[in-house]
């Protein structure tokens, strides 16, 4: 009975952090003026960059401190890296207002902050056990900006950014007193802070999350650049709701966070394939049913979906990639082999992504073009990652073949109906 209760709060936990998160972005959309939320999108996608950039893989390294895992470093230095570049975006956003810098940036510095400590103890949470309490922190961010997007919506406030950026102000704001206070308690534990010993033990987390996220997660920063504020917000409306089907990866994830840093590397790969088969069933099912989610996700995403249906079903595909590159970067993770991956990921995404911007500008810039290109662009990126890690000694061939296989099928199988 306990395990039936403590299944049934942690399933309850995840439906309503993930619900919350998920419809929160799409409420988004359709509360804020496309523009705005364009701006807003762009703002937290290099908020994203940002964060996973200075941050230097801190918290990545945070369950192999706890877990024993690696005796480099320890957690005084962890926050104390990131209590320094919140201190940093602070600075930034202070400097921004003497040169009169647009809106989307100075929401950027501060969805950075925010970013950065929300991951932090996400982590931290999900380290110690506590999946339900790391869940609901996820969604916190976009649950608060969505209720102030309602807010300013219903007072008919014109410039709506100003009051999402200062809702994330005091959600920093939080999260700051928190990380303080923790530090406080932990410089009585640990004897001395390790902070050089910790950001060698992070580097290769960071620079691993950073080419991953320029990978898969880059798409409305280039589509922005490349197309402006109202395309940016057509992709973004489709990758949010394309999104759905990670959850069928977190629910696995996050239970067993604690244990895939323990688990023999067979029953690791057999934890990747149910996560990966899960993935690409959740795409088949929402695929089928997207034409009639117009009433529950919005006009946004209804003029959205039926303006790019081919684009729209590719992006949802794209998921399978998203959850097993994700996958991958957990093993690196755990067996710290990230520092040998890393050439192969920096080396293709140098050499792929200044080409793949190129064709689209020479084949036209349109959201089918560029879904195409980006899709393209994550399967080679995923294999070239592959690579690297049979390379390094690591052997995950069911996995590998399960993930890139679902997504060529599923893709050339939309490509004939739709095209």
């Amino acid at each position: 009975m306990n395990k039936l209760l403590r299944l049934a709060v942690y399933l309850f936990s995840f439906i309503f952090a993930r619900g919350t998160l998920f419809f929160a972005p799409i409420a988004l959309a359709n509360l804020l003026p496309t523009r705005s939320y364009g701006a807003m999108e762009w703002a937290h996608a290099a908020a994203s960059f940002a964060a996973s950039l200075a941050t230097l893989g801190t918290a990545a390294a945070l369950p192999l401190i706890q877990l024993n895992r690696s005796a480099k470093g320890t957690v005084s230095g962890i926050l104390i890296h990131h209590l320094i570049l919140v201190g940093i975006c602070l600075l930034a956003m202070c400097a921004s207002f003497f040169w009169n810098a647009v809106p989307a940036f100075q929401l950027s510095l501060v969805l950075t902050s925010a970013v950065t400590l929300q991951a932090l103890w996400s982590i931290q949470l999900k380290t110690a056990g506590k999946g339900e309490a790391s869940l609901l922190l996820d969604a916190g961010l976009f649950a608060l900006l969505a209720i102030v997007a309602l807010i300013a919506k219903y007072f008919e406030v014109i410039d709506a950014l100003q009051w999402l950026m200062i809702a994330a102000s005091l959600y920093v704001l939080g999260l700051f007193g928190m990380t303080a206070k923790s530090l406080t308690e932990q410089l009585r534990i640990d004897k001395t802070i390790l902070y050089r010993a910790t950001l060698e033990l992070s580097l290769p987390l960071m620079l691993g999350a950073l080419v991953t996220i320029a990978a898969t997660t880059s798409g409305r920063l280039v589509i922005g650049y490349l197309g402006g504020a109202l395309l940016t917000a057509d992709y973004a409306i489709l990758a949010r709701a394309a999104a759905l089907p990670i959850v069928a990866h977190q629910i696995i994830l996050v239970a067993k966070f604690r244990h895939l840093y323990k688990l023999p590397d067979r029953e690791m790969e057999r934890v990747m394939l149910v996560i990966i088969g899960c993935v690409s069933c959740s795409v088949i099912g929402l695929w089928i049913v997207s034409p009639m989610m117009g009433w529950m996700l919005g006009p946004a995403f209804f003029k959205a979906f039926h303006s790019y249906t081919l684009p729209a079903i590719l992006i949802l595909s794209q998921s399978i990639l998203w959850s097993a590159i994700s996958l991958n970067d957990t093993v690196n993770t755990r067996k710290q082999t990230m520092g040998k991956i890393l050439p192969w990921s920096i080396l293709f995404l140098l050499a792929s992504m200044p080409l793949a911007m190129y064709l689209i500008r020479n084949i036209g810039v349109s959201l089918a073009h560029f879904v195409y290109v980006h899709s393209v662009v994550m399967l080679l990126f995923y294999l070239v990652q592959a690579c690297g890690m049979y390379v390094a000694g690591i052997r995950l061939w069911r996995s590998w073949l399960c993930a890139s296989g679902s997504f060529v099928l599923l893709s050339a199988i939309a490509t004939l109906i739709y095209s």
